[in-house]
């Protein structure tokens, strides 16, 4: 069974609810910093999640996505719909960055704790947990740069890579992703 469309929005699903909210650091902005932009173009990411159980999700293989990403979605990618938060402070400066933060999940209250280091202008690392009251959800994530976004691709793009083809899941622009 193919997992483009459910492992792709587990995937933004728990990497966007580790940097929540970043759209609402205007009602924040006293207490938060600003994330750098990636440079535009294809982003690899590769995530491997530890659900609250302590068990890996998938074992432990890695869920491997793909995204077009310009200025106007880079973002967009770290944000989650439908999700409010009460507080939201982004710490840290050049290549070093720290997001804690109290939101609601479908209503139900989350608390988050990322940890983001670019590495440098082609990676990006994440650390973080999300916490519920099912308890923690924990993940490890690498962003890699690969180039230009394919033919075919539009900024806001995501999916996976299948026989060298793109095979696009979504766009971060849909209406649902809002």
């Amino acid at each position: 069974m193919r997992c483009v469309v459910l492992c792709n929005k587990i995937s933004r699903f728990i990497l966007a609810t580790f940097v929540l909210g970043i759209t609402t650091l205007a009602a924040h902005e006293a207490r938060a910093a600003t994330l750098p932009l990636r440079q535009a173009g294809m982003w690899q990411s590769s995530t491997v999640v530890t659900l609250a159980d302590g068990k890996k999700y998938r074992d432990g293989a890695p869920i491997v996505t793909v995204s077009c990403v310009d200025p106007s979605t880079d973002l967009k990618f770290f944000t989650f719909e439908g999700s409010s938060c009460t507080s939201m402070n982004i710490s840290g400066s050049g290549t070093t960055y720290d997001i804690d933060g109290a939101c609601k999940d479908e209503g139900k209250p989350v608390k988050i704790h990322t940890q983001i280091n670019y590495v440098d202008s082609e990676t990006v690392e994440l650390a973080g947990s999300v916490t519920s009251a099912t308890g923690p959800v924990r993940l490890q994530a690498e962003m890699k740069f690969q180039g230009p976004c394919l033919a075919g691709m539009q900024p806001g793009d995501e999916g996976d890579i299948e026989n060298g083809q793109f095979v696009k899941a979504d766009n971060i622009n849909d209406a649902g992703n809002q």
